[in-house]
């Protein structure tokens, strides 16, 4: 039994934790320059100039111009840069109503990170322009769809119910050194969760889970064009994060195991569609409206991300969505 563990099955662990390291070390050579530009944007204040562009869009959904600096801050760094932002402007402007903070929830959620999750996309062989592109237009056509059928329902006026409170995110521009510390800190906690999802799939390999799964997940994902073989990392990347199932990506397509048109239509859905607790949960304690949030949200992104997916496996578009990058 010992001998059997230390000839099969010790190999196979050992190769298991290799490909998580190789994918990892992958996604942090891809990652770090984006977060340090971030950073740059942040210290130099110069999310308020590329804001002023977006100010006179903001009247199309009916919000406040001050929101487009939120919507910036959200697409230019993060969710939680995105959430001070807009509590540091709350108190200066009027209340939002439900249905203006819904339209903003949805577009951010679509469109957030931009710079950081369009780094892991193009790891997984996208194209960053492309994704990013997609990811803003996907957000401007939900924002419509929201502020628009709450101009002709009349939904939603009531004011929106903010949960937040300002102290729970600290500074969004710390001081070098606590950035820096912040961001090891985050990188090795990618590293352990990336390992564990890895194991977390070969185990649901191991005891033939993966097809009651598919049974019970698969025609939802197949509606949004996601291949067979990327269910496991697809649900893996809604449910936890881009960042996360992006790297898993990177690890399967590494070993094999993915050809490109099923990389293709996971990265698609979860560039639209991705960390369904954590940002689900942020949104709602935003004044965010849970119906639009988990059941709208849904239905838009698998309707999108099917078109767009089985578009790109025509000849005539595939060089417009995929680019040359991924040929399948």
């Amino acid at each position: 039994m010992k001998n059997d563990f230390m000839t099969k099955t010790l190999p196979y662990l050992t190769g298991v934790l290799k490909n998580g390291v190789s994918a990892w070390v992958f996604v942090v050579k891809l990652t770090l320059p984006a977060l340090f530009l971030t950073r740059l944007l942040l210290v130099f204040d110069l999310l308020d100039g590329i804001a002023t562009f977006f100010e006179p869009a903001m009247a199309l959904f009916d919000l406040p111009s001050e929101m487009a600096l939120v919507w910036v801050a959200y697409m230019a760094a993060n969710s939680y840069v995105g959430i001070s932002v807009f509590l540091t402007l709350l108190p200066t402007m009027d209340p939002l109503t439900l249905s203006q903070a819904t339209t903003l929830g949805c577009m951010y959620l679509l469109a957030h990170s931009l710079i950081i999750e369009g780094q892991v996309c193009r790891g997984a062989g996208m194209s960053f322009v492309r994704v990013s592109l997609f990811r803003v237009i996907a957000a401007v056509i939900l924002g419509l769809i929201v502020s628009r059928t709450a101009a002709l329902t009349g939904w939603g006026t009531e004011p929106a119910t903010v949960m937040l409170s300002r102290l729970a995110f600290g500074d969004p521009v710390p001081p070098w050194g606590v950035w820096a510390w912040g961001i090891v800190t985050q990188m090795f906690l990618v590293l352990i969760l990336m390992e564990a999802l890895l194991f977390m799939m070969e185990f649901i390999k191991y005891f033939g889970l993966t097809r009651l799964i598919g049974k019970v997940l698969g025609p939802p994902l197949r509606l949004a064009g996601v291949g067979e073989s990327a269910l496991m990392v697809t649900i893996i990347g809604c449910v936890v994060g881009l960042g996360y199932g992006g790297g898993l990506i990177v690890a399967e397509s590494r070993s094999g195991n993915l050809p490109p048109g099923d990389i293709f239509g996971a990265m698609t859905l979860m560039a639209i569609f991705q960390s369904l607790v954590e940002d689900s949960l942020l949104a709602w304690a935003m004044g965010v409206s849970l119906w639009w949030l988990l059941g709208i949200r849904l239905i838009f992104v698998l309707l999108l991300a099917g078109v767009v997916n089985r578009l790109a496996r025509r000849p005539r578009w595939h060089t417009v969505l995929v680019g040359k990058k991924l040929n399948f």
